[in-house]
């Protein structure tokens, strides 16, 4: 072979080689002139799946459970990564085995996929809900919102009453006339009763030092009640203030508020009504207050506080004594205050 071919086989089987070198740096993430680091491989996240079908509110068990590792790019906020955090807990429908497990379809106690109000899968096991009236005035301005922990103070009013009658004293008088039996005569069959009225009210004798006689004294007015306020309930959940909406009126809101043109908004109602979550003993409790007319006053918790205050009930007897109220005197003298003009404003002059 001539030298001249033997030269240019050489050099072919050297640019052969230069290029197999210069494919295999390149495949593994280097260059001609320096090599470059490597793409990073995103990292796997294990994530909980069905390792055994369940079904509809049965409890999650450990043994049910299974996990599946998937990049990290793929994993939702909703993925359950922890086992834990849902064994104990039960399923809102039936689970096939395999099906990856998210927050949606976990819930806190059985039946809450079952038809019904929204409403009543809030409230707690051995817990009921029931509503009472509520204006402005007690309700903390409407400040009260669903959620809200809030406690509850009634006011009630007690009077004196016949124990056999079961009326307001003081008693009417009335005079019975014609009964008994006349010697020699027929006995008397009939009565007749003569009654004042509220003029003849029962009153009681008194005897005046200053004549030394006995007076009848009967009431000027109607027997006046005797207030008292003691807080009854403490740290109850709200669950809804005002009136809940009616079947459909949902579906209602919604077409208006996506239909064109735009509906004519709804004048915002003041709530007369508030429901709450109580136990049933004293939902039987308040039911008694509220057809005895005794009036209630919401205050608000803070959200954070669980504490249990025990208060003394507020009567006037209370309100004299604890606040250092004094009874004013019978004076011999009082101020005329017919001289006394009332405070008024002063006149403001507008600008201009």
């Amino acid at each position: 072979m001539k030298r001249g071919s033997r030269i240019l086989l050489f050099l072919v089987v050297v640019i052969i080689i230069l290029i197999a070198v210069t494919f295999l740096v390149l495949g593994r993430g280097g260059g001609i002139f320096g090599s470059t680091a490597p793409t990073p491989t995103p990292p796997w996240v294990s994530i909980v799946i069905v390792g055994q079908p369940i079904n509809r509110d049965d409890e999650i068990k450990q043994e049910s459970l299974a996990s599946m590792e998937i990049p990290q790019t793929r994993v939702t906020d909703k993925m359950i990564t922890d086992p834990q955090t849902i064994i104990g807990k039960y399923a809102m429908f039936p689970f096939a085995q395999g099906i990856p497990l998210t927050t949606d379809m976990i819930a806190e106690r059985p039946g809450m996929n079952q038809p019904g109000s929204e409403a009543a899968k809030v409230v707690s096991p051995g817990l009921v809900a029931i509503s009472v009236p509520i204006s402005r005035l007690n309700s903390v301005a409407y400040g009260v919102r669903d959620g809200d922990r809030i406690n509850i103070i009634a006011t009630t009013s007690f009077i004196d009453v016949d124990a056999a009658f079961q009326s307001k004293l003081p008693n009417f008088t009335a005079q019975v006339t014609g009964t008994g039996f006349v010697p020699d005569t027929l006995p008397v069959l009939s009565a007749s009763i003569a009654s004042g009225g509220e003029a003849s009210a029962q009153g009681r004798a008194e005897l005046d030092p200053t004549i030394n006689q006995a007076l009848y004294l009967v009431p000027s007015e109607a027997q006046r009640a005797r207030l008292v306020s003691q807080m009854i309930l403490q740290d109850i959940q709200v669950l809804h203030v005002g009136t809940f909406s009616l079947p459909g009126q949902e579906a209602q809101t919604a077409q208006a508020v996506e239909g064109q043109p735009a509906p004519t908004p709804v004048p915002v109602v003041e709530p007369d009504v508030i429901t709450l979550i109580v136990t049933p003993q004293d939902a039987v409790a308040l039911t008694y207050l509220m057809y005895s007319g005794t009036k209630f006053t919401l205050t608000l918790r803070a959200p954070d506080d669980t504490s249990r205050v025990e208060t003394e009930a507020a009567t006037l007897q209370y309100l004299l004594s604890q606040y250092a109220i004094p009874v004013p005197a019978k004076l011999p003298y009082v101020i005329d205050d017919s001289k006394i003009q009332s405070p008024t404003e002063p006149n403001v002059v507008p600008p201009g």
